[in-house]
């Protein structure tokens, strides 16, 4: 009989526990956190579309507001300096505040032999990306 009381007692805790919280998960007092992410003082350099391509391409990328200086450099397969872009621009003023820092180049490549280039997104004298395109007919 003791035994039979005890597990009827267990089961009512076990019902009821449920029927305080909210959505039926047992309920603790855990610090909450917010975490607000953002990518707004982030650099991104995408592939370049079409890829392969075979006279022009265009690559896009988003800089900060807050950067001194930004580059585009193309390196051929052997790791040649091709050519040297600056991409550096001001958004003071931008009416668009989405579009800040948002751009993309044109790469004509006809006078590019076939074969892997690469480039890179150089800030403020850091590389933080680099991506791969294919010149071919």
């Amino acid at each position: 009989m003791q035994l039979l009381r005890l597990a009827t007692l267990a089961g009512a805790v076990i019902v009821a526990a449920p029927a305080s919280a909210q959505t039926g998960d047992l309920v603790c007092n855990v610090p909450f956190t917010d975490v607000r992410l953002s990518n707004k003082e982030t650099s991104v350099l995408h592939q370049n579309s079409p890829n392969p391509f075979t006279h022009q391409t265009t690559i896009s990328y988003k800089l900060p507001d807050n950067l001194k200086k930004a580059r585009l450099m193309f390196y051929d397969a052997q790791g040649k300096l091709v050519k040297a872009v600056d991409i550096t621009r001001t958004a003071v003023g931008s009416e668009d505040a989405q579009c800040t820092g948002v751009g993309r180049v044109s790469v004509f490549g006809d006078d590019l032999r076939d074969g892997s280039y690469t480039y890179v997104l150089v800030v403020d004298d850091r590389v933080v990306g680099s991506q791969t395109m294919t010149k071919s007919e």
